[in-house]
């Protein structure tokens, strides 16, 4: 069956303006998965609280271990788990750029250690998506600074 000739534009039309990837909102759950530069592999889970980010700090949105750091301007999301750290474990800031959130092989820069350590690490994560266009120069850069890889994934409700 051939479809009217006059339908096809309105179906490409309803594609084009499908929804853009996931965004962030209170009360999602986002699973972190990382790898560090020693090649260890970490799944952490954040709980993003129900209440809506802070008049004073509107991309922040609160999570039961760390937080979630919206920045449109930059095209940045950094994606922290601190719970660990805070107990003398790993801290974990997973560093992507906002426009891939939600596509299919879309990752971050992982920057892990203990809590003291865990600013410069994401300050050099995010100097690697400020310098990088492609896949393979991020990843590359991630490696020769000794930072990680990541993804952060928006759970399904159940």
């Amino acid at each position: 069956m051939r479809l009217p000739t006059l339908l096809l534009p309105l179906l490409l039309g309803a594609a084009l303006a499908a929804p853009t990837p996931t965004s962030v909102q209170p009360g999602q759950t986002w699973t972190l998965s990382a790898t560090t530069f020693d090649g260890e592999v970490l799944s952490t889970a954040l709980r993003l609280t129900a209440a809506p980010p802070a008049p004073a700090a509107p991309g922040t949105y609160r999570a039961d271990r760390g937080s979630l750091l919206l920045d449109a301007t930059a095209d940045t999301l950094i994606a922290l788990d601190l719970k660990d750290a805070r107990e003398g474990g790993l801290g974990l800031a997973c560093a992507l750029r906002l426009s891939t959130l939600g596509q299919p092989g879309a990752t971050g820069v992982l920057a892990s250690g203990p809590l003291t350590d865990l600013p410069a690490a994401l300050e050099r994560a995010l100097a690697v998506l400020a310098v990088t266009r492609t896949p393979q120069e991020q990843a590359e850069a991630a490696r020769e600074l000794r930072l990680g890889e990541c993804t952060l994934t928006l759970t399904p409700a159940p």
